[in-house]
């Protein structure tokens, strides 16, 4: 395969190159072989979505095949070539299941993007912080335990962990010892309490700004939260829903002022409405019993009561336009916070997240627009936008 166009990198754009493309993996990268690079597309590398809860009235808590199966081809369709998928806090029953399904799924041939692992979002949060999920199936890890995260570290990448839990340090110690990325998140934390989850090993933030400890009172002081410390330390990384709702565009382009692409990346948190007209329609969060009932007005969705966000409902592609045209933020830098950051963050980016010889040819080509008209995986084309 032979792709020309205006080839996006991590810090830098290649006008008019060609990349080639054998066996899955990018063999060479030729840079100005078209003189006139105005009208040619740009290549991407293909999008990574670390935190995706489903899509298309599917609900990753499911567990079942064509649930995998159409979210899959739903995120090839807006570029993502890779993803986590996000669960809800429910019973660890449940969430064996899902497990059970991951793995059968992976050994099937498949079609859309590629499914990288699982994103535990929950249940070790926070009541006070708890979102949209449900209070009763929180858990502490001193009071429950957490055996079922390691029984199933062959699929679980990351979760979302509240730092202040009893427990909480030495549970970071032993999950990070198996390669699983803690992330601070959901919480409400005091400032030692986050200092402690850092020195044992928390090296992410989920969804910055949204369901996080910030600047509050204890004892009459002003002390920060999990938030200011994500926003000063460069050994954390954070999520952004960059959906102009979670994060209006000033506050996006803040955070990327702040942190730095390489710092940043951004996440859909999409739920099963994403990519489904908007309509007067309860959707739900998760699934049979240990669901949060949810509705989408104005392009985001909330819980029924309208209380607070449930996540959202666009893709990383849209994400990108909307820093790049909303908040100004370069293309190199969007791009980079939709690929090689995440794939960083979940230590996949020596195969994949940016465009480079030896790397698996995982390409997304854009119109000038930044639309989405083709997704290649693997040096396979997976999604071409009809003319």
């Amino acid at each position: 395969m032979e792709l020309i166009g205006n080839v996006v990198l991590p810090e830098d754009v290649l006008w008019g190159a060609k990349i080639v493309c054998t066996e899955g993996t990018i063999r060479q990268i030729i840079p100005n072989v078209v003189a006139e690079y105005s009208a040619l597309p740009y290549i991407v590398p293909g999008y990574i979505d670390i935190h995706n809860h489903g899509a298309l009235g599917h609900d990753y808590m499911e567990a079942t095949e064509e649930t995998f199966s159409v979210v899959a081809r739903y995120l090839a369709s807006h570029g993502v070539t890779s993803a986590q998928c996000a669960t809800v806090s429910a019973p660890v029953e449940q969430l064996d299941c899902l497990f059970r399904a991951y793995r059968d799924y992976q050994m099937q041939s498949q079609e859309g993007c590629r499914y990288v692992g699982i994103h535990i979002e929950g249940p070790y949060i926070a009541p006070a912080a708890k979102g949209a999920h449900l209070l009763e199936a929180l858990l502490t890890p001193a009071k429950d335990g957490y055996d079922w995260i390691l029984k199933n570290r062959d699929v679980i990448r990351e979760i979302t962990v509240a730092p202040e839990l009893d427990g909480m340090p030495q549970m970071i110690r032993d999950l990070t010892a198996e390669g699983i990325v803690v992330s601070g998140g959901h919480d409400a934390a005091e400032p030692h309490n986050i200092v402690e989850a850092a020195e044992a090993g928390m090296s992410h933030c989920t969804h910055i700004y949204c369901a996080m400890s910030t600047l509050h009172k204890t004892n009459g002081q002003r002390v920060h939260g999990l938030c200011e410390y994500a926003m000063t330390h460069n050994t954390i990384t954070a999520e952004m829903i960059a959906d102009n709702h979670h994060v209006p565009p000033l506050l996006a382009k803040m955070i990327y002022k702040a942190k730095g692409a390489d710092k940043v990346c951004i996440v859909s948190d999409a739920i099963s409405p994403a990519g489904l007209p908007e309509c007067d329609t309860i959707y739900r969060l998760g699934t049979g019993e240990n669901c949060t009932c949810v509705r989408v007005e104005d392009g985001v969705a909330m819980v029924e009561d309208r209380s607070c966000y449930a996540g959202s409902i666009q893709a990383l592609d849209q994400m990108v336009r909307n820093l790049v045209y909303d908040a100004q933020i370069p293309l190199t830098a969007a791009v980079r916070m939709a690929t090689l950051t995440p794939a960083q963050v979940i230590g996949i980016d020596a195969e994949c997240g940016s465009i480079a010889v030896g790397k698996r040819a995982d390409l997304c080509v854009l119109n000038k627009d930044l639309h989405v008209i083709k997704t290649v995986i693997a040096g396979k084309t997976v999604y071409e936008r009809e003319a």
